[in-house]
């Protein structure tokens, strides 16, 4: 089936390639690729008593993983084909020589200097992403390059993307992820788009088993903004997701797939009024309907009021506050924060910083215990910092502390807290043009309410890699 699905997604992306070619008369092709050979040491400490069928909750182990890509690369005068196959295979830890497959395909054509249109499939078999995750959801910056470019204006705005972060369960679990998306972007007016856009994401473990959980879910979404005049701009958001999980308790309890709708709505307007202090002002709305009736549904409204700081051409702080209001079983207020500070210090060095705070329903999480109404406390530092042009350095620190309220479904009911905490940091050293040789080391803990979500987690991980053009046609 997981085949099938990958398979399904990038025919799809076939059809429009030869339609996307004959729009140029001449096109450059190219043939890239690499790969990179790895030694992981990981280790894993709970007192989980495993599921049937898991493995045991603690973990240890060492292995090397060789992975190897290609990327052929098609550009014309107006669009883009690219695909690449990186398929990975790993010694050590019982899984000698088994392959995994990683395919990504995307094509983007332009009919039009001011409108897109772009597909694109992502295929992955793996079992890393569950082993650390990051709850925290905090991606450090990379250490910017001397005379790079540090953004721009004009650009249009990125189609909603739902969050399809996988959470953890004891062990080790080796799964497939399935993303499909189209979309298209069309510029009406100065500083004015318009996006529209389709998003399939499955997910399929190879063994269904505890609170492990399959899911397939479609989004159609459609974001606006629009520039009112040199001072105000107003931006619009809506979304529609329907989608259906499987987990192996639902069969042990003769239940049927779970299926749920959900809602989503935002609008925002941001003022230039004041030099230097953009200001803004958004409302948001999601809306769960799930078609258990043992599960209540749930709705979520935000206010919030926005206010940046932009400090200096390499340092810029923004915070916004508000109320919040759900309704499910129960109704309760709270609030909603988000703090963020980013500071160039140097044209090699970079630190970011963010907290946040606020309410959420998490439906398709990979594990139906996670799944539920979330309040949430998360924060997040990195600094990244060339030491020289060959090496770089990168540290960070996350936390985060999160309850989750379920309904009672037959399945799962009542509260559950988790608070997780990481560090890490790495070294990179480039050299030979086309090498580099990567250490990187993680720590995260993590303490909760339920057995199981108990455990302190270590990875090493020493890569070296290699990346260049093979030649072009």
């Amino acid at each position: 089936m997981k085949k099938k699905v990958a398979l399904f997604s990038l025919c799809a992306l076939a059809v429009i390639m030869p339609q996307a070619a004959r729009q140029a008369e001449a096109r450059e092709n190219s043939l890239s690729g690499g790969g990179s050979i790895s030694y992981e040491i990981y280790d894993k400490s709970t007192d989980a008593t495993p599921a049937a069928g898991q493995s045991n909750g603690n973990d240890n182990y060492s292995r090397i993983i060789i992975n190897p890509a290609l990327t052929v690369r098609s550009l014309g005068e107006n669009n883009v084909i690219e695909l690449t196959y990186a398929p990975s295979i790993a010694y050590g830890d019982g899984d000698n020589g088994k392959l995994q497959q990683s395919v990504n395909g995307r094509a983007s054509w332009s009919p039009t200097s001011h409108w897109t249109i772009t597909l694109a499939d992502s295929y992955q078999e793996t079992d890393t992403d569950l082993d650390n995750i990051n709850r925290a959801r905090f991606t450090p910056q990379p250490a910017p390059t001397p005379g790079g470019p540090q953004g721009g204006s004009g650009t249009p705005p990125s189609p909603p993307v739902n969050d399809s972060q996988l959470t953890g369960q004891t062990g080790r679990q080796k799964y497939s992820n399935n993303i499909f998306s189209a979309n298209t972007a069309y510029q009406y007016w100065e500083d004015s788009f318009f996006n529209f856009g389709y998003q399939l994401d499955q997910l399929r473990y190879d063994q269904l088993t505890g609170s492990n959980q399959d899911f397939d879910r479609h989004t159609v979404s459609a974001n606006i903004r629009h520039r009112l005049n040199s001072q105000y701009s107003l931006t619009a958001t809506a979304s529609y997701v329907t989608g259906t999980s499987n987990q192996a308790e639902q069969a042990a309890a003769n239940s049927a797939s779970a299926g749920v709708d959900e809602y989503h709505l935002s609008t925002s307007l941001q003022s230039l009024t004041i030099p230097h202090h953009p200001l803004s002002l958004s409302y948001s709305l999601g809306v769960s309907d799930y078609d258990d009736d043992r599960q209540a549904n749930s709705q979520i409204h935000t206010l919030l009021l926005g206010w940046t700081w932009e400090i200096n051409p390499k340092a810029t702080f923004s915070l916004s506050a508000g109320p919040s209001y759900q309704k499910s079983d129960n109704e309760s207020w709270s609030y909603a924060l988000n703090a963020s500070y980013s500071h160039q210090w140097s044209a090699t060095g970079r630190i970011s910083f963010n907290v946040s705070h606020g309410m959420e329903n998490r439906n398709f999480s990979g594990n139906g215990k996670d799944n539920g109404l979330i309040e949430y406390w998360r924060a997040g530092v990195g600094i990244s910092q060339a030491l020289s042009q060959n090496l770089s350095l990168n540290l960070m620190a996350t936390a985060a502390d999160e309850d989750v309220t379920q309904s009672d479904n037959g399945l799962h009911n009542g509260s559950r807290g988790t608070r997780q905490y990481s560090l890490g940091g790495g070294l990179s050293y480039s050299f030979w043009r086309w090498y580099s040789l990567g250490l990187n080391y993680t720590y995260t803990t993590q303490d909760g309410d339920l057995p199981g979500d108990d455990y302190d987690e270590q990875r090493v991980m020493l890569v070296l890699s290699m990346q260049r053009d093979f030649f072009h046609w």
